[in-house]
């Protein structure tokens, strides 16, 4: 192929879903780029794919050869396409009014031809599929052609490196910051925004994001800003996304700790800086139990029972004498009163 003129980039039901909640189930979007900037919207069932693809190359006839297809189809030129053009693609989808209605009426009407044996086409026809024609956006043009390149004129030098420019860009106004925990919850890693924001003991039902984006340095990832569809600064909001989307390091990391988050929400994403682990809460100390009635006291007057005991031992020790007979034995004994005296004296003192 000499030139891309025309991209048919299809999005799929779960990257939809992450920036629209109520996307119906089985259903998918066309995008439609020409080199000359128009945008074309093609809701359709997930099974219809194919058929979708061979309407479009119908209707280009002789110049289907300038034709590449997103993701990969055996028998079509494709492109790489970055990361960064995808999510403009999902933000134009979330951006257009009425879509998701239209989808889900596309879904019902369609589930009735199938349940009643008929085809789908014939019943809700071809033009049902067309959601818009000719949007206005401002997306990268798909032409590849050399004409163009030898023309253009030449790049003014960048002030900074690629990914940075000057805050005051018209395009780059919008920016809040936001603290954030992260952290692993089952099979996925769950980010809560606001997480201060939550009630004791509530539940925040979780958005779930299917596509995780990330640095080169894996020190920072992105969401679509879709995911944030209704959230308002200030609010809670839990956001579940698959580990299989992490690097195990980070999923082991969170698996084990807690740790806080800084989330920087601009018009291109949400962009996540995982920072240090959040501190536990110290450990309560063991309560101890105290008996009823007891008091400072105590202790002492106990020591003092022990005392008079053992005076009372040392009498009894002293008075006996194992010579002597057993009618005089009773006599020795008698010291053994005197003890006991001493021993409720000692308890009196404490008293």
């Amino acid at each position: 192929m000499s030139s891309v003129e025309t991209l048919a980039y299809f999005l799929e039901e779960d990257a939809l879903r992450g920036v629209m909640r109520d996307w119906p189930a089985g259903m998918q979007l066309m995008v439609r780029l020409d080199g000359s900037g128009r945008c074309e919207l093609v809701v359709h069932h997930r099974d219809e794919a194919a058929r979708v693809l061979e309407t479009l190359r119908e209707g280009l006839g002789e110049a289907v050869d300038t034709l590449a297809v997103v993701p990969e189809v055996e028998g079509y030129a494709t492109r790489r396409v970055r990361f960064s053009e995808e999510q403009q693609l999902l933000a134009l989808a979330a951006s257009a009014d009425g879509l998701s209605e239209s989808a889900q009426d596309y879904a019902i009407n369609y589930r009735f031809a199938r349940e009643e044996g008929l085809d789908p086409e014939t019943v809700i026809g071809r033009d049902a599929r067309r959601f818009a024609d000719e949007i206005e956006s401002d997306l990268p043009q798909v032409s590849e052609r050399r004409v163009a390149r030898r023309n253009a004129a030449p790049a003014e030098p960048r002030l900074f490196p690629e990914g940075f420019e000057a805050a005051d860009d018209p395009a780059r106004r919008e920016c809040a910051l936001v603290t954030a925990h992260l952290h692993g919850q089952g099979a996925r890693v769950r980010l809560t925004l606001e997480p201060e924001a939550l009630a004791p003991g509530a539940a925040e039902l979780p958005v779930t994001v299917e596509n995780v984006g990330h640095s080169e340095d894996f020190g920072c990832f992105v969401l679509p800003r879709g995911a944030l569809a209704g959230w308002e600064p200030g609010l809670p909001l839990v956001i579940d996304m698959p580990q299989a989307q992490f690097p195990e390091a980070w999923a082991a990391r969170f698996r084990r700790q807690t740790h806080h988050a800084q989330v920087s929400i601009t018009a291109r994403g949400v962009f996540v800086r995982p920072q240090l682990p959040a501190p536990e809460a110290p450990a309560e100390a063991p309560m101890v139990e105290v008996q009823e009635g007891w008091r400072l006291g105590r202790p002492l007057r106990a020591a003092l029972l022990v005392a008079g005991m053992l005076a009372v031992g040392g009498s009894l020790l002293v008075g006996w004498n194992p010579g002597t007979t057993t009618e005089h034995s009773a006599a020795p004994l008698q010291p053994a009163r005197s003890g006991l005296a001493a021993l409720t004296n000692a308890g009196e003192v404490a008293r």
